[in-house]
Order: structure tokens, then C-alpha cells, then sequence
């Protein structure tokens, strides 16, 4: 999975956040904050192929039912992709 070029990771006043930049900030206007596993998926976004794996990463880092992070996993990467953060 690959991360767009627009949008990267930020931690302001320890507060974990995507910003959107370039042509993205022109469209987009706004952070999206993160709680710990939505930073632990875009830190590792493009460290996988697939969705399944990442929901294996995040099984092996976080103590989380398996339907319940599969669920989490694959709606948090269907959201990033519709509006064009990942691809």
C-alpha cells in the first residue's frame, strides 16, 4: 500500500495528526488526528501489501480480538482510500 505524496504524519503538542500538503492542502482543510492504532497503520502503510497484512500487524502489536481489529484495520484503510490519502 502506498502512502499519497500529499499527506504526512505529524506530532503537535503530542498530539499525533495527518496534514494534508501540497496540492492535498488545497482541497483538504484540516488534521485528521489519530488515536495509537491509526498512527501504528500509517507508520507501517507501506510495509505490506495487502490489507490482511496489516491486520496481522496489528494483531501482533496491539492485544485486540482478531474480528474486531480485521473490522477497525479494514474500514480505517477503505476511509484513507476514498478520499485519496493511500492508494
Amino acid at each position: 500500500m502506498k502512502i499519497n505524496e500529499n499527506y504526512i504524519m505529524k506530532n503537535i503538542a503530542g498530539e499525533v495528526v495527518i496534514v494534508p500538503t501540497g496540492k492535498a492542502a488545497q482541497y483538504f482543510n484540516g488534521l485528521i488526528s489519530t488515536n495509537e492504532v491509526a498512527a501504528f497503520i500509517w507508520k507501517n502503510m507501506e510495509s505490506v501489501d495487502t490489507p490482511e497484512e496489516m491486520v496481522k500487524k496489528v494483531l501482533d502489536e496491539f492485544e485486540v480480538d482478531e474480528e474486531i481489529a480485521r473490522t477497525d484495520v479494514l474500514g480505517f484503510l477503505n476511509d484513507l482510500k476514498t478520499v485519496g490519502m493511500i492508494e
